[in-house]
């Protein structure tokens, strides 16, 4: 499969010429900008895991491109990512990259975050994640299971399920006639954000179905707690003068995003106004 390297110097001229776009943010508040997005490569740990689209044509580079080039436009001094506050693995990739103008892998992580902190010159990237399953186990925790024999007959779909593999259906015809921008702009709407919100908390607030009544509760909790780790890594590297694009899947953004609004440390910057939409 062909890949692609990043933007140009010529590029990068071009960009450091032009004015940032008109933010306004409180003096010794922290700007911040919580981009919601796919997972380009695809997933095996969502709810629904639908096959990932082709970011290697020419159409994709060239709308990656175009994207990295709004969201430059903010002066970022940190890109955040999801990715754990302890790992070096992206910053790694990333400082090789920057030496090699090599290839690059089609992780959201390495098309979006390593071409916008190259732009923004930045020397490395901020991993902020804690990941943790919603059951409240972290890959540590994790072991191969025990086979389970098969069922007589397979379970019908919970109308949760149909509901949510319908929206992934819409979300998949959207992202394939539009253009990666506009596509973010539109994960990131409030009214789609809550989607989310609804499926990975609300869903999960009703009684148990065994003798725990919180069973289903603390899914919904561990989510929260997870959330609210990646929350106090932000805050650790804000501070004055930083200015932090944070690239995540969309399903965190709305809660980071009501976090965001009611921390007088933060200057939350929506995605409309550096995408529209």
């Amino acid at each position: 499969m062909r890949r692609f390297a990043a933007c140009s110097a010529l590029f990068l001229v071009a960009l450091s010429a032009q004015a940032a776009p008109v933010i306004d943010c409180p003096s010794g508040r922290t700007p911040l900008l919580i981009l919601g997005t796919f997972h380009m490569e695809g997933s095996a740990e969502d709810l629904v895991n639908p096959p990932p689209a082709d970011m290697s044509t020419p159409r994709r580079q060239a709308e990656i491109e175009a994207l990295v080039k709004q969201l430059a436009e903010f002066r970022p001094t940190r890109v955040a990512i999801e990715s754990s506050r302890i790992s070096s693995y992206w910053n790694d990739r990333y400082t090789a990259w920057r030496e090699s103008r090599g290839a690059l892998g089609f992780n959201e992580i390495e098309q979006v975050g390593f071409r916008l902190a190259d732009a923004a010159g930045l020397a490395a990237l901020s991993p902020v994640d804690y990941p943790m399953w919603m059951d409240g186990t972290t890959a540590a925790d994790r072991h191969e299971p025990q086979p389970q024999p098969e069922t007589a007959s397979p379970e019908a779909e919970s109308p949760l399920m149909g509901e949510v593999r319908a929206q992934i259906e819409v979300d998949s015809h959207i992202l394939r006639d539009g253009t990666v921008s506009d596509f973010l702009a539109y994960l990131n709407r409030p009214e789609r954000a809550v989607m989310s919100h609804r499926w990975d908390v609300i869903s999960n607030l009703a009684p148990g179905q065994g003798t725990a009544m919180y069973e289903m509760t603390d899914y919904a909790t561990n989510w929260y707690k997870r959330n609210l780790r990646i929350y106090t890594n932000l805050t650790d590297i804000a501070g004055p003068g930083e200015r932090i694009v944070l690239l995540i899947g969309a399903g965190h953004a709305h809660l980071l995003n009501g976090i965001a609004d009611d921390d007088p440390r933060f200057c939350r910057v929506t995605v409309e106004a550096l995408l529209g939409g």
